[in-house]
């Protein structure tokens, strides 16, 4: 006797909005912050009729939005709900969306978080060593060796390192500030690359402009490596700042002698300021040559 079998129906697959494919592909390219990766869910952003993607990690919320040509990218705490993006960028690679996301969203999450849970109870060294911590953590499974020391700056903390290629990292952060200011010391050529890591795409950018108005061997030189990512202009005392109007920014300290020959092993100096930490964890293992 045959017994009758009955087939079930494969269950239909589950589809996937584009918005939340590509959040799990830029979550991958995010650090993971003490253990916790990003987790992603579908989401309705207010300014926009797709399909939106939710990115959840320990408190911090990103809303990303996928469009044919462009991607937005907006933060939410609790209370702030974003009727508009706070990034929209003209690409869909994950890579890039990622850099971005580091460079100029996370920072800004951050600092309103931070400014929400200051109180006057709260030690002003608990919140930035815990973070100097984290990045210690980060470049000991590099197997480099950092030094934590009180900052040069009232309520400031440092962490440094040296790196095989001669340069010195030192990364400080004052108060309750999240945003981390990063000097860099070196021979040119390393500290050319380094800076670049805190820059962006080179090109997500406009296309170069001429030099104008920028003099002394050094100073050229920087400024047309680094001239390729962002803004580069030339200051009364020599030095070069860095960066535009939003991102990190820095400030290259001017040569002493303006004439002298410049070679890939001149000792140069440079502060870029505005760094998350999330940032500089995703960088991490660059920061170790």
């Amino acid at each position: 006797m045959t017994v009758p079998t009955t087939t079930v129906p494969a269950a239909p697959a589950r589809r996937v909005s584009p918005s939340v494919a590509l959040a799990e592909r830029v979550a991958a390219r995010l650090p993971v912050r003490n253990e916790q990766e990003w987790a992603v869910a579908p989401y309705n952003a207010w300014w926009s009729f797709q399909p939106a993607a939710r990115m959840t990690q320990a408190g911090r919320t990103l809303i990303l939005v996928a469009h044919a040509w462009r991607t937005d990218v907006a933060w939410q705490l609790p209370g702030r709900e974003p009727y508009e993006p706070d990034v929209r960028l003209e690409h869909l690679a994950p890579d890039r969306i990622a850099r971005e996301v580091l460079r100029l969203v996370l920072p800004a999450l951050d600092d309103e978080e931070a400014a929400r849970t200051r109180t006057a109870s709260t030690p002003r060294a608990m919140g930035r060593l815990e973070l100097l911590s984290e990045i210690g953590r980060a470049m000991k499974e590099l197997d480099l060796h950092p030094r934590d020391r009180v900052g040069l700056l009232a309520n400031s903390s440092t962490l440094s390192w040296n790196t095989l290629s001669g340069i010195t990292y030192s990364v400080t952060l004052h108060g309750t500030n999240p945003a981390c200011h990063v000097s860099i010391s070196g021979p040119l050529r390393a500290v050319e690359r380094a800076v670049t890591h805190f820059l962006p795409d080179r090109t997500a950018r406009v296309p170069r402009q001429p030099l104008v108005g920028v003099h002394g061997r050094l100073a050229r030189r920087m400024a047309v490596h680094w001239g390729q990512f962002a803004p580069v202009e030339q200051l009364d005392d020599g030095g070069l700042s860095i960066g535009g109007g939003t991102g990190p920014y820095g400030y290259a300290a001017p040569a002493k002698d303006p004439r002298a020959r410049v070679r890939d092993t001149t000792h140069v100096s440079v502060d870029m300021h505005g760094i998350g930490v999330d940032l500089l964890l995703s960088v991490a293992s660059q920061l170790t040559r």
